[in-house]
């Protein structure tokens, strides 16, 4: 259920998970319901794997969950078009407009401030595909703000069979994110993905192993045929692996291995 951030008191023994949603084309504002339905990650929900952590208790602190909707539109079609002309022709693209990622990531930046100013002093980004990649952007740059992060099913670019070929400007910009993550060589992270992702898979995201203080789960054991669909008891099909974490399937598996709480025991 909602509550107010406000009715947190003891702001010391507080563990505080910021949920980044993810996110659908660039164009459009993402879809975040003030209540959406369970499970629901496409209307904003906190995907039930993440919900079990609420009011737990974790070496004396107790967690809490924030829902952050980013509510923007990041470039436009005819700006990405130009943008892919550009690349197409191999001429330099020296500048473009801002993308949703970039502006999400402002909006968890700015938010992130605010807590900090207003005592929470313990923050864990908690996101699920752009809303999980923003959060390892943000680590990778903001350490000193953020204690880890957990990431699953981390993606921005679109399907990667677009940004390798249809859409080349998405795999510009993926390869300039991945250029900012490279300046460092250590994420403090727990990252999911999975091999029937059409979005990123284990190997696609096989550059994160790289990292010190990073524990990369692939979680392709979990096949999508025997998950279904968040409350509606439908199955999922083979290809669905990056809607898998909105699963009961996905719930279970995390609860059963202990994955979310054993690192947030590491971490305090």
């Amino acid at each position: 259920n909602p509550y107010s951030i406000d009715k947190i008191i003891d702001k010391e023994n507080t563990l505080l998970l910021i949920w980044n949603h993810g996110s659908g084309p660039d164009n459009k504002t993402d879809q975040c319901k003030k209540k959406p339905k369970f499970g629901y990650e496409w209307e904003g929900a906190v995907i039930p794997a993440v919900l079990n952590l609420h009011n737990k208790k974790i070496n004396g602190l107790t967690i809490k969950i924030y829902r952050l909707c980013s509510g923007v539109r990041g470039m436009s079609v005819n700006n990405q078009k130009k943008i892919r002309k550009l690349i197409k022709k191999s001429e330099k693209v020296d500048s473009y407009s801002e993308l949703k990622q970039q502006k999400r990531q402002n909006i968890i930046l700015d938010k992130a401030d605010e807590f900090l100013n207003n005592g929470f002093k313990k923050i864990i980004l908690v996101g699920y595909s752009a809303g999980g990649w923003a959060s390892l952007n943000l680590i990778s740059r903001f350490s000193d703000k953020f204690k880890g992060a957990i990431v699953i099913n981390p993606a921005f670019a679109g399907p990667k069979i677009e940004w390798n070929k249809k859409f080349p400007e998405w795999g510009f910009f993926r390869d300039q994110q991945i250029d900012i993550f490279k300046q460092k060589d250590s994420l403090n992270a727990l990252l999911f993905a999975h091999s029937n992702d059409a979005f990123e898979t284990p190997q696609t995201l096989s550059f994160f192993k790289l990292f010190k203080n990073i524990e990369f789960i692939d979680y392709s054991e979990l096949k999508p045929t025997n998950c279904n669909w968040a409350d509606i008891g439908k199955k999922m099909s083979i290809e669905n692996g990056h809607a898998i974490p909105q699963s009961s399937c996905f719930t279970n598996y995390i609860k059963e291995n202990k994955y979310f709480i054993k690192y947030l025991e590491s971490l305090f």
